[in-house]
């Protein structure tokens, strides 16, 4: 455990000297959420009991989850390649165990960068329950541990920052615009449903849009959708921490 708080110290120093990172990780998501909210309100104000911006909000966590772990991400090819990472690796600590403290640092700082936009609910017009906040927080959890594993797994096998940011656009980006943030999937084309309903990002957006709206937009079982977000976070996690490795 000594290897995994080191870690974990580790990136919440580097954290707290780069606010830039956290006013980019949360200032996008909520000058979105404005915009679009306020823009389409007219148009698609019908989607929840607050407006397209309430039925906006999850999408818009989501968003802050994933930019959150992507910049982490970042920051362990170099490290790897150039920075203390060399001398961590090097060491006799597990390289398992290093990969698992790597995760849990960036799924705790997305966590602490996205929960707060729960607040834009009440600012929206949302009333959600006090279960219903339980249940959106539950799947913020599971949605930083599955993006910061994926993220992490990625990163590791990437051998320099340019090629990290190609998979990133080729995989994490294009799966949170397909994951329901901006359209309510029960109503889309049927051939965009069943992407929706495929796309691992779409489970844990649907789990925080069922807490803070009551509903999830998704055909189907919501139960089903909340079962799917803890194994997303699960996989994603294990897949950050095994793909770790010496080089």
């Amino acid at each position: 455990m000594s290897v995994v708080v080191a870690m974990l110290r580790r990136e919440v120093t580097r954290f707290v000297r780069q606010p830039i990172r956290a006013a980019a990780t949360v200032g996008t998501p909520a000058l979105l959420l404005l915009g679009l909210g306020a823009g389409l309100a007219g148009e698609l104000g019908g989607l929840s009991d607050a407006g397209y911006a309430g039925f906006l909000l999850p999408g818009m966590i989501a968003m802050a989850s994933l930019f959150a772990g992507v910049f982490g991400a970042i920051s362990l090819i170099d490290d790897r390649d150039n920075g203390p990472m060399l001398a961590i690796l090097a060491g006799p600590a597990p390289v398992r165990r290093i990969g698992f403290g790597k995760v849990l640092a960036l799924a705790l700082l997305a966590i602490a960068q996205s929960a707060p936009l729960l607040a834009g609910a009440w600012l929206v017009g949302l009333r959600p329950t006090a279960g219903g906040v339980l249940l959106a927080l539950a799947g913020i959890a599971a949605l930083a541990f599955g993006t910061a594993g994926v993220a992490l797994a990625i990163a590791w096998r990437s051998p320099d920052t340019g090629a990290f940011h190609g998979a990133m656009n080729l995989v994490l980006l294009p799966s949170w615009m397909l994951a329901g943030a901006f359209y309510p999937p029960d109503t889309a084309h049927p051939v965009m449903r069943w992407i929706t309903l495929a796309d691992p990002l779409s489970w844990p957006v649907a789990t925080i849009r069922l807490g803070l709206l009551g509903e999830s937009r998704m055909p189907g079982p919501d139960w089903v959708f909340v079962t799917l977000t803890i194994a997303f976070a699960l996989v994603g996690g294990a897949c950050g921490t095994l793909m770790a490795r010496r080089r």
